[in-house]
């Protein structure tokens, strides 16, 4: 069909496509700063022409559709991007909080505390039986101790804020999951291939979820069957046939169907979350070691403490809990070995802390750091003179049980045939599955014979806090003994009982310059220095922060430099539309003056006819 009447539906299609298109261009510049806004723009083609004898007539302007402008590879690479951004950005946060806990400068921090520390031993050594000296030491012990406690609680609350940022940011998953899922449902029903509708707004707030659910905990999304579009066939549009949104290698989101992820802190003391997924099996599945991205990633990386992967093996701890454990080993070095020299002071008896054992565990496989050796348990009388000794053999089978019959053995100490002045005719030695306490007492004390333990590479005394000076394991429990917070004048800096020994005392200054073993949370031993264990430690946060931080700054760079890119590709440019709008009014106002110029056509027409 033709003619001058049909002739006005050529431009009417043209003035209605240009109004289209300026109306998308006023979307586009009103969402010009929704940062994850698309540009869309206006497909359109040729409408089928009026085919005449020898030729065809075009009919006007077809809309196809409106699309959004967006690249899902260089998405992907900005998601990527990001989610590593925020991961080392959150970890270099944690770090550079933990490394303030480690002021090693002038007159602050550990290090000089425990110099100190061992200048008032030395200044025991000196003046002996000086009570202000003994309440000095005190008080160095103490300030030692309350920093080393603090230094370690003061990484626990660390812990436990990343903690509550990590469940906040989980629960935050699940919600923008959840919402996914609702989208998905939503687009599927408004997309239509045989109407080619596009959800474009409805696909960018998804990618706007997915963006978030990326950067807070790393997702991977697969959209099989994904189709582009292309102006010159009407079929073909954004579609995908099968959305899936996976976080730990575990599907969250399926279409329209969402499965949380769960929070689990029942069995850990502190309080910590595991991160579990729930399989379809309905067995739960730790995903903690799974999560290596985005923020939940990072503080996982900090704050996670040693699970169980579902092969049976040990995962990774975090950072924050390796330093933890680092300063346990600290202090548990620093109490093992003050003790077991302590204990060389003689007592008229001897006793331990409340042991984890029973008489016939072997001290070797009992989580003590017991080691193979011997040690002496010398004899003294009230003016200093050696009495006798009992020496103790411990092997990789020695148990309480063996040490109780080494002690209380009728030996010959003397080699002097007298049966009534050797160790077992004075001191019995006792240990029980009850009480769990090994002790040394005096079977006649008005004899007030005194007893000191000489170690030989055991580390007995120190392992089991027999006669201590420091009270606790690690950097939790640390204390000085309570008999010398109450009253720090009982502080023995002799050996042998006598008024002007100073043995121990000179042993415990000389203390700082020895190495010394440290059994760190793998169970691996170190020999070092007190103070030189320490710079260890101090040092392995300060390097890790060090290392973070120029790690996250070329994250940032990468960040930067795609971000750019993915906005070049996507995001409106007001100047780019504003040009658009002059082209599309320009169209417009063209398309109107062909309507106008048929209908002056037809006035003419009809002025004929009259």
């Amino acid at each position: 069909m033709g003619g001058i009447l049909s002739s006005l539906n050529t431009p009417y299609t043209g003035l209605m496509g240009h109004q289209v298109m300026v109306d998308t261009v006023g979307n586009n510049i009103a969402n010009a700063n929704n940062e994850f806004y698309s540009r869309q723009v206006v497909r359109t083609a040729a409408e089928i022409p009026l085919w005449k004898q020898n030729y065809a007539l075009g009919q006007g302007l077809s809309v196809l559709s409106i699309e959004r402008i967006h690249d899902e590879y260089t998405f992907s690479r900005y998601k990527r991007a990001t989610s590593e951004k925020t991961f080392y950005d959150t970890s270099f946060r944690g770090l550079k909080e933990a490394s303030s806990y480690y002021p090693e400068v002038d007159k602050v921090g550990i290090y000089n505390d425990l110099q100190k520390y061992f200048n008032a031993w030395k200044d025991l050594s000196i003046k002996a039986g000086d009570s202000a000296q003994k309440v000095s030491l005190a008080e160095q012990s103490q300030t030692l101790i309350n920093n080393i406690t603090t230094t370690r609680e003061r990484l626990v609350n660390l812990q436990k804020s990343l903690n509550q940022e990590l469940k906040t940011a989980v629960e935050e998953v699940n919600r923008l999951g959840e919402q996914i899922a609702i989208l998905n449902k939503q687009i599927a029903e408004y997309e239509s291939k045989d109407l080619n509708k596009k959800a474009n707004d409805l696909r960018d707030l998804r990618d706007q979820y997915e963006f978030e659910i990326n950067n807070l905990i790393g997702a991977d999304v697969f959209k099989n069957g994904l189709q582009g579009s292309a102006p010159v066939n009407k079929n073909i549009a954004d579609f995908e046939e099968r959305y899936t949104l996976n976080v730990g290698g575990r599907v969250i989101v399926d279409g329209a169907s969402f499965q949380p992820l769960t929070l689990d802190n029942f069995d850990n003391p502190d309080g910590l979350y595991t991160i579990k997924y729930l399989r379809t099996d309905h067995k739960e599945y730790n995903l903690s070691n799974s999560l290596n991205q985005g923020k939940v990633g990072a503080i996982l990386d900090l704050i996670r403490t040693e699970d169980m992967l579902e092969d049976g093996t040990a995962g990774g701890i975090g950072k924050l809990q390796v330093y933890i454990n680092d300063l346990d080993s600290f202090a548990n070095g620093i109490i093992e070995t003050t003790n077991n020299l302590y204990a060389q002071s003689a007592r008229l008896s001897a006793s331990s802390d409340i042991l984890r054992i029973n008489y016939q565990d072997a001290f070797t496989t009992s989580g003590y750091n017991i080691n193979e050796g011997s040690f002496d348990v010398v004899m003294y009388d009230k003016q200093g003179n050696t009495l006798g000794k009992r020496t103790v053999v411990i092997d990789n089978l020695t148990n309480m049980q063996s040490i109780l019959d080494q002690l209380n053995a009728n030996v010959d100490d003397n080699s002097n045939n007298n049966a009534s002045d050797d160790f077992d005719d004075r001191f019995v030695a006792t240990f029980t599955n009850d009480n769990r306490t090994f002790a040394i007492t005096s079977k006649n004390p008005s004899e007030e014979i005194y007893i000191s333990i000489q170690d030989k590479g055991t580390n007995f005394a120190g392992a089991f806090g027999v006669n201590r000076f420091f009270e606790g394991s690690n950097a939790k429990d640390m204390r000085l003994a309570l008999e010398y917070r109450e009253d720090p004048t009982l502080i023995r800096a002799y050996r042998e009982p006598v008024s002007g020994n100073f043995e121990v005392a000179n042993m415990m200054q000389q203390l700082q310059y020895d190495k010394v073993i440290f059994t760190d949370y793998e169970g691996n031993k170190h020999s070092e220095t007190i103070s030189g264990y320490f710079r260890l430690i101090a040092g392995k946060v300060s390097s890790q922060t060090e290392a973070t931080k120029t790690t996250q700054e070329t994250k940032e760079a990468v960040y930067v430099a795609i971000k750019q890119e993915y906005k070049r590709s996507s995001e409106v440019s007001v100047d780019d539309e504003l040009v658009n709008l002059i082209r599309f009014q320009s169209g417009y106002s063209a398309n109107a003056k062909v309507i106008s110029t048929i209908d002056e056509m037809i006035n003419t027409l009809l002025g004929i006819k009259n």
